[in-house]
């Protein structure tokens, strides 16, 4: 038969219960415990959470830019340039209208000498 080694410096089994001469003890065990698991799992948790960073970051730049390149390529040279002067004819409608509406606004007077009254035309699209 073996004798069994119960002195404090022996490695515990995990599944054995230790006990505590107070509740201080046990949660200064617990405090100790907790505190050199957290040391361990830290470095894991760090690289697990920079993985996912960059695999977000780089999925979301790749999706971006691939949408992009793949609508560049995809729509026709006449497509491209009806929407481009359908922007500018849009910009500068738009900006004739926000004109039109600050003369409204600053109480404008007309050509007569009137004040202008009533109320903004905005241009209809057609």
């Amino acid at each position: 038969m073996k004798p069994e080694n119960n002195d404090e410096h022996s490695p515990r089994n995990e599944g054995e219960k230790r006990h505590f001469e107070s509740c201080s003890d046990a949660f200064k065990s617990g405090r100790e415990d907790a505190t050199a698991k957290a040391r361990e799992a830290a470095p894991k948790l760090k690289a697990a959470v920079a993985d996912v960073i960059f695999d977000v970051a780089y999925g979301t730049a790749y999706g971006a830019c691939f949408a992009g390149a793949f609508a560049n390529e995809f729509i026709p040279k006449t497509v491209k340039d009806v929407v481009g002067r359908g922007v500018a004819k849009g910009a500068e409608t738009g900006r004739s209208a926000a004109d039109k509406m600050r003369g409204h606004a600053g109480g404008q007077t007309s050509e007569d000498g009137e004040a202008e009254t009533g109320s903004a035309e905005f241009p209809v699209m057609a």
